[in-house]
């Protein structure tokens, strides 16, 4: 019975934002008036997006760094970096269109339900490399982070079967490797990614552990997935407002059962959390 409604939800908001973004339009362009919620994949973005949009206050933006369906973001790649005292007129030109919400189609409209906005939250589970260009560019910008246990990402990843080879993709990155793991030989690295849990881990790693290092010394409002699932979060303010009112699951929310990590598995991803250091945090 639970299946059944949580697929007749996802029909009915996507039916429901097809024919709302017909009529949709933003009269305000203005880059303070945009949320960027950024985190990994299967961190509850969509969970937190759909939550803290739940009074309809805000223009939903899915995923626009996602190259394959924006089509002004197909000349960079799936986990781009941006250093940001690099100046790069056209990375810059398309960020801008992508932050004011200069942006549409049928891909980054999918869950939008205001008709007339002035105001935008824009998810992303591939902007969290280009989050020191964010914040260095638009200080304007409210920045939202998300993260959740890496063993229940992976878990979560895998569950979904998705493409353990992202991780490689993201090494290609050498300015943002040196930068931010200059103490990472890529060669020795890459010897521990065998296995697809272990490839998961070090993505999760990689795109986490530089901005977890450093939440201290930035302007950013950070939760821990796991302080507000299934929990009503709104944003009053530049502050999350937790209550104890409970959420239904996103509309991105698998019909699969849970997967179950092996002792084996469990074995390797902890291997890579070793290597950043934060095993002890998630043990």
């Amino acid at each position: 019975m639970q299946k059944i409604k949580l697929l007749w939800h996802k029909i009915y908001s996507r039916a429901f934002s097809f024919i709302i973004n017909l009529f949709a339009h933003q009269t305000n362009f203005d880059i303070s008036n945009t949320v960027l919620l950024l985190g990994s994949t299967r961190s509850g973005t969509t969970f937190l997006m759909e939550s803290i949009n739940a009074h309809n206050d805000y223009r939903l933006i899915f995923e626009p760094f996602n190259p394959t369906y924006t089509k002004e973001w197909g000349v960079f790649t799936a986990r781009h970096y941006i250093n940001p005292n690099r100046n790069n007129a056209r990375e810059s030109q398309v960020v801008e269109k992508i932050l004011s919400g200069r942006i549409n189609n049928h891909w980054v409209d999918q869950f939008n339900r205001k008709i007339r906005s002035q105001k935008r939250l824009i998810k992303s589970v591939r902007g969290n490399l280009m989050l020191d260009y964010f914040e260095t560019k638009y200080p304007e910008l409210t920045i939202l982070y998300v993260y959740r246990n890496p063993y229940d990402v992976v878990a979560s990843r895998m569950n979904l079967q998705f493409d353990s080879n992202d991780v490689f993709l993201l090494l290609n990155h050498l300015d943002f490797i040196n930068k931010y793991y200059s103490d990472i030989d890529i060669s020795s690295f890459k010897a521990l990614l065998s296995t697809p849990e272990s490839c998961h881990a070090a993505l999760w790693c990689l795109e986490n552990c530089y901005i977890l290092d450093s939440l201290p010394n930035r302007k950013l409002i950070a939760v821990k997935y796991e302080d507000v699932k299934g929990k009503m979060v709104l944003l009053k303010k530049g502050e999350l407002l937790i209550s104890n009112t409970i959420r239904r699951p996103s509309v991105t929310t698998s019909f699969q059962e849970a997967y179950q990590l092996s002792k084996k598995e469990v074995k390797n991803i902890r291997q890579v959390l070793i290597r950043f250091n934060i095993d002890e945090y998630y043990a």
